[in-house]
């Protein structure tokens, strides 16, 4: 197709019966910009479909996230069904499925620790007569969250802290069965996805009641500054690694140690002030820091700061032949990656002049208050998504429930409210975190459309929930919903827009209606109206997007008296421009009060996925260069951290500099904190 024509997809399988959903595509309107890759791709996809075949792709391929523009078609229904879906689908109409005893059990997988130990401190390998005699073995073992049972009969046992590796001959599972078919959770190892790639079945760990650090508030609520002192990795003495100790195992192993701290909950800073209260020649009076309190969503509030975000997913794989077992890079162990200690991104992001950052990847099963501490300390505000797992790729995905999603969200997200995402004994959102994304581009991948109000609302009703059972009353975040640039909607629809427009009609309307039939367990008209924010991608330039979106937002419903909903850009980048001028652009836009509701956009993206190849190879504001910096071990898989270079637009002008001048830091290149850090002279990570 021409540069400014559309691409149609058909395809079905030979001999396929008119009307089958399942073998048959419809015609498919894309983006522009829709490379012939991504068409020949989604092409294959669709004749695996039809035809029944497998499609032995790497998962990290499988993103489907082209755009549909105004093309004056009216056969955009079906637009864009995403890749990732269709495996669902495949899994939908395939046999009775797996009993029980193969759910529970995952053959040729045994377990191992964080640290790569075979079993849990304080256990032993025992000889077994068989499985399930392993499994009640983990049972009887305070502590124990899998079991790995060996032909020979040997029984190992492993913490919550552990993860899933493939060896032929192994038997894993949970430590119960029921637990495990109640949680939701029923993924072998081969099954879990990159995204959040695995979250463990259940949980043994159960946090205090009582408020965390009580006896510890009184002397550390106004620290001496010139006395006060956080361990951190660069000092000498054991106090850093005695509080690393304590946070990822000793109140693991005797959580009655530590009465008043909350695992994945508290902050470094409180775990040291806990042993200095224990022992303070061991370790010294720390900085506590200090958090906000307020009422109102912060991206509610009128007047708050222009975003200047950047889109972050640094994969640091740089080829094509690995993929990532874990995308979550709000963890601990990816801070190689974005860390002071590591190679420093954040840091990077700040002196740019950002003020946000967008993640993608969420672990449940995760800690992410080091994340926002460190967030919190540089002035980035963090926006959180959900996880596309438990959505469109787990094996127990909501598009298998008819996009009933309100247990797959409620499961993930309670976990989430409980490590990190929260403070003052789980009361208070954590004021880095300002806003969470339901889900990415829901339009491209919930079909029938129809659909799409019924997985919305029943994940905002699972966040909502579970606020209320954690007992979240401060710091309240912003919710959002991030749809593509797509126009559904003919000729006279808009961008984006009518997505929006359509789902909040939904909730007006009432979605206990067909064709919705989801009937929502809290006020969902309230809670927009208090909590919601819009958003979407874009690779438009900004003179389209103010043309396509921003003047008619204006006149929308969302902006009125008696309606104030700001827009973000969750992705902005048009790759089939020039970026010198275009991202200056876009924030004066963001600035103008011509348009008041337009809060600003996230770059997209932070680094080049090398890992994607294709046309995501055309996205990215650094590449990675030659120096290996270090090795990072994260959920059983080493990966190379590389350096840094900045990589240039279309017009051969680099990014990061196009970046800086937007968001009001110049056009120098920027310096890169690794820069005096000495390259290693090899490496033991994938390639």
């Amino acid at each position: 197709s021409s540069s400014f024509g559309s691409t149609y997809i058909y395809c079905a399988s030979p001999g396929a019966q008119s009307g089958s959903a399942l073998l048959s595509c419809t015609p498919c309107t894309l983006a522009k910009s829709f490379s012939i890759h991504r068409m020949l791709r989604a092409a294959t996809l669709c004749l695996l479909v039809t035809t029944g075949q497998t499609d032995t792709s790497s998962d990290a391929a499988l993103d489907l996230d082209d755009e549909c523009v105004q093309s004056g078609s009216s056969s955009t229904e079906a637009c864009a069904l995403d890749a990732l879906q269709r495996r669902g689908l495949q899994l939908k109409s395939g046999s009775s499925g797996p009993s029980k005893e193969e759910t529970c059990f995952q053959n040729d997988t045994y377990y191992r620790q964080w640290d790569n130990e075979i079993r849990m401190l304080g256990t032993r390998k025992s000889r077994e007569r068989s499985v399930e005699m392993c499994q009640e073995r983990c049972q009887q073992t305070e502590g124990c969250a899998h079991f790995s049972y060996w032909p020979n009969g040997d029984c190992t046992l492993v913490s919550l802290h552990s993860f899933p590796v493939h060896h032929k001959g192994g038997i894993a599972g949970p430590r119960s069965c029921k637990e495990y078919f109640h949680s939701g959770i029923k993924a072998h190892v081969q099954d879990v996805a990159p995204d959040s790639a695995w979250i463990a079945a259940t949980s043994t760990y159960q946090p205090p009641t009582r408020s965390y650090l009580k006896s510890a508030h009184n002397p550390f609520s106004e620290p001496d500054l010139k006395n006060c002192l956080t361990a951190e990795r660069s000092h000498r003495g054991t106090c850093y690694e005695d509080v690393d100790w304590a946070m990822h195992t000793g109140i693991f192993e005797k959580p009655s140690d530590y009465p008043e701290l909350s695992a994945g909950a508290s902050s470094f800073e409180e775990f040291q002030a806990d042993l200095h209260l224990k022992e303070p020649k061991r370790c010294s009076q720390p900085c506590l820091l200090k958090y906000a309190d307020y009422s109102v969503p912060s991206f509610k509030e009128p007047g708050y700061r222009v975003m200047k975000g950047v889109s972050y997913g640094a994969s640091p794989l740089k080829t094509m032949k690995s993929h990532l077992i874990n995308d979550d890079f709000m963890a601990e162990i990816p801070g190689a990656l974005w860390a002071d200690w590591g190679r420093g991104d954040m840091q990077l992001i700040k002196d740019m002049g950002a003020n946000t950052m967008r993640m993608y990847g969420n672990d449940a099963n995760t800690s992410h208050r080091t994340f926002l501490d460190t967030a919190m300390n540089k002035g980035i505000d963090i926006i959180a998504g959900m996880s596309d797992f438990g959505f469109i790729q787990g094996p127990d995905n909501c598009l298998l429930h008819k996009y009933y999603c309100y247990d797959e969200a409620y499961f993930y997200f309670h976990k989430n409210l409980l490590l990190g995402f929260t403070i003052d004994n789980f009361k208070k959102y954590h004021p880095a975190l300002k806003a969470l994304i339901l889900a990415n581009e829901p339009d491209l991948k919930v079909q029938p459309r129809h659909l799409i109000c019924r997985a919305m609302a029943s994940i905002f009703d699972a966040i909502l929930d579970a606020e209320k059972d954690v007992g979240i009353t401060g710091n309240p975040i912003a919710l959002t919903i991030t749809w593509s640039f797509a126009n559904f909607h003919g000729p006279k629809g808009t961008p984006a827009l009518g997505q929006m427009e359509d789902f909040w009609k939904c909730l007006q309307d009432g979605p206990e209606k067909a064709p919705t039939n989801y009937k929502p367990k809290n006020d969902l008209v309230t809670a927009f109206k208090q909590r919601f924010v819009n958003s979407f991608n874009t690779a438009n330039a900004a003179k389209e997007v103010k043309l396509m979106f921003l003047d008619r937002y204006k006149k929308s419903s969302f902006w009125t008296d008696d309606l104030k909903i700001p827009v973000f850009i969750g992705e902005y980048h048009s790759v089939r421009n020039g970026m010198k001028d275009d991202l200056s652009d876009m924030i004066a836009f963001a600035k103008s009060e011509e348009y008041p509701f337009f809060m600003g956009y996230n770059f997209f993206e932070f680094s080049r996925r090398y890992d994607k190849g294709g046309p995501e190879m055309e996205f990215g504001m650094f590449g990675y260069g030659d120096c290996i910096l270090r090795d990072m071990n994260y959920t059983g898989q080493v990966y190379t951290i590389w350096n840094l270079v900045p990589m240039n637009d279309k017009e051969g002008y680099p990014l990061a500099r196009s970046l800086k001048a937007a968001f009001g830091t110049g056009r120098a290149l920027p310096i890169m904190p690794h820069s005096s850090a000495d390259c290693q002279l090899g490496t033991k990570g994938v390639p």
